[in-house]
């Protein structure tokens, strides 16, 4: 019994090994072809989800492939994070053996970009912003057309998905002071552009924390956070519908159902 239990062991362990071969194989194929695909500068990096790997292939159907790059270069950003998740990827078996497969049908893909504090930084000019998820009652009585707050990594739970609320820090100079400052601001998508339109301003730190500031100054920090920012195409050119925001993330985000990934781009339908 013991020696039975011993070589078990063995071939699962064989067996389990063999599984994550052939898939960081798969992985390594699939992030070459999409790198030609996203245009990317570096090999992104993937991940076929699910065990076993093996009965996957034999049955053409990939439950759950996630590929993601970094640092890529969107205009004036350059640390843009790329993601597309593909669910129940579908590519016949005999077609990869006979290295025939041209083209693969998946149920869903959902293509993400997210766009760091550190780059928006850069491009708005303060250089110590933080990027944070607004408290639900952030802009309590005001119209800011964001529904509920998700707070998450996805934009999935707001009401009015191409709006939320947003909450960012970051020091400006007031009358030849540096203030600490936190802003509350609405989100939106507009023609595939990310509106950040400030709301609120509270002073953290500095004199006008202590007294009220005056409403030039006011409308003058309001104003350095208020930009538009341009995310660029979402992978396998996914239409944005949604917007979300993370811990030091902006996130632009889109559906895409019965997709074709072919030698002449995607097809949905």
């Amino acid at each position: 019994m013991k020696k039975l239990v011993i070589t078990l062991v063995v071939v699962i362990g064989l067996f389990v090994a063999a599984d994550f071969g052939a898939a960081a194989v798969a992985e390594y194929q699939v992030s070459k072809k999409m790198r030609t695909e996203l245009r990317l500068a570096e090999d992104p990096e993937v991940r076929i989800n699910g065990f076993p790997f093996l009965w996957q292939a034999a049955w053409g159907d990939y439950r759950d492939v996630r590929l993601s790059a970094r640092s890529v270069q969107v205009g004036q950003l350059s640390e843009v994070g790329v993601e597309a998740d593909l669910h129940h990827a579908r590519v016949s078996a005999a077609d990869v053996i006979s290295g025939t497969a041209d083209k693969v049908q998946v149920d869903e893909v959902v293509g993400r970009v997210k766009l760091k504090a550190s780059d928006i930084a850069r491009y708005i000019g303060i250089t110590d912003l933080t990027i944070n998820p607004a408290p639900k009652d952030a802009l309590s009585g005001e119209d800011s057309g964001g529904g509920e707050q998700s707070g998450g990594d996805s934009p999935s739970s707001t009401v009015d998905r191409t709006r939320t609320v947003v909450q960012l820090d970051g020091s400006v100079n007031i009358a030849g002071e540096n203030t600490q400052v936190k802003v509350i601001a609405v989100l939106s998508l507009l023609n595939g552009q990310l509106k950040i339109e400030p709301r609120k301003l509270d002073i953290v730190t500095g004199t006008y924390g202590e007294i009220p500031i005056p409403d030039v100054f006011e409308k003058a920090v309001l104003n350095r956070f208020n930009t538009s920012l341009d995310p660029g195409l979402l992978p396998f050119a996914v239409t944005p519908t949604a917007v979300g925001v993370e811990t030091g993330a902006l996130i632009v985000e889109g559906t895409a159902r019965d997709v074709t990934l072919g030698p002449d781009g995607m097809t949905t339908g």
